[in-house]
């Protein structure tokens, strides 16, 4: 998309780090700065961009709540419902959470055809160096003129796709990483984006918000209880994604989680296995360790993060909770969260 017309952009803020000021009577950040605010970060008069502001709700993204993905893809609707004829839409987030519900729209709102960006800082606003003013001008430059139809996340010139996202950073402006393959794209003179994106689109639209609540993620360690899966599940959850070692491995010997699982997967809950290894992927076949699991019910997250498949294994269970169809929706790669099995990723395997 060039610029031989003005484009149009929605801005809709939530709160977070790029939204937050400096609170002296709790002597910390919280988010407190106007949408308004906000643009007057940026370069008077943004050439060929025309921006709409909607405030959803100001946050800080730790109290983030899956109801709180589920009115941010809302308001995409009403926008979109609005705005028709809209380039692309922004919304600032904190960087905590930002993976999740970036995640989660890209589910809920499906075959938009349109840059939906998420964008947020590592530094509030009011301090001189705040990364910003740039990434929000790069995310209104990604949704007013780029060549992306899906859901993305703009942060310190890299466009990731959230599904393949991990915050790795705590506080430097790099703080996210795209976890095999590489970013959808990158700023800097030009926006460069590379053919494996989703590019615009007129398609309709797709908007369905429908979640389960009720999915934990479990992080196993070496001595983990196997009963506080059984826990888990009495109170009542649905689904638990299990963060194994390396490709999957989980304890089978002393503590050994196989009975648990086993009983879960009995109980109606659906048990995900993913990697704690921010890089490569799950693979239950490779050890015995790993087999165990998925002998006793458990699904593979294959190249999933733990965030995505936490994310898609609650979007799913929203819709369904047959097992077929939740292992059958699980296999399928909806937003690009399993380039795998899309394709888009060869895997070379020793013999």
């Amino acid at each position: 998309m060039g610029t031989d017309r003005d484009a149009t952009v929605c801005l809709l803020t939530t709160g977070g780090t790029i939204g937050s000021i400096y609170d002296p009577a709790i002597e910390s950040l919280r988010p407190g700065l106007s949408v308004k605010v906000l643009l007057q970060s940026l370069p008077k008069g943004l050439r060929h961009v025309n921006v709409i502001t909607r405030e959803i709700f100001q946050l800080d993204s730790a109290n983030a709540q899956p109801h709180h993905w589920q009115e941010i893809a809302t308001a995409i609707k009403k926008t979109h419902d609005e705005f028709p004829d809209l380039d692309g839409i922004v919304i600032t987030h904190g960087t905590d959470t930002m993976v999740y519900s970036a995640s989660a729209v890209s589910f809920m709102v499906q075959d938009f055809g349109k840059p939906i960006v998420f964008t947020g800082a590592q530094i509030p606003l009011h301090i001189p160096w705040s990364d910003g003013p740039r990434n929000l001008l790069d995310a209104i430059r990604v949704a007013a003129f780029a060549d992306l139809g899906e859901t993305c996340i703009v942060f310190n010139g890299e466009i990731h796709r959230p599904t393949r996202t991990k915050k790795m950073r705590s506080d430097a402006y790099d703080a996210f990483d795209s976890v095999d393959p590489s970013p959808l794209g990158t700023l800097g003179r030009d926006i460069v984006l590379f053919e494996r994106r989703t590019q615009r689109h007129n398609l309709v639209p797709r908007f369905d918000t429908r979640l389960d609540e009720r999915v934990f993620l479990l992080k196993v360690f070496p001595g983990l209880p196997p009963e506080v899966l059984s826990r888990i599940v009495d109170m009542g959850y649905h689904g638990v994604v299990i963060e194994g070692f390396g490709t999957g491995n989980i304890p089978t010997q002393e503590k050994s989680l196989t009975g648990s699982i086993q009983q879960a997967v009995s109980q109606g809950c659906f048990i995900v296995i993913s990697s704690q290894c921010a890089f490569g992927q799950t693979d239950l076949s490779i050890y015995a360790v790993g087999r165990a699991a998925m002998e006793v019910g458990a699904m593979s997250a294959y190249d999933m993060t733990s965030e995505a498949a936490l994310v898609k294994l609650s979007w799913i269970l929203g819709h369904t909770r047959d097992p077929m169809r939740v292992r059958e929706m699980m296999m399928t790669d909806y937003v690009g969260e399993m380039p795998i099995l899309a394709g888009e990723v060869a895997v070379e395997k020793a013999e």
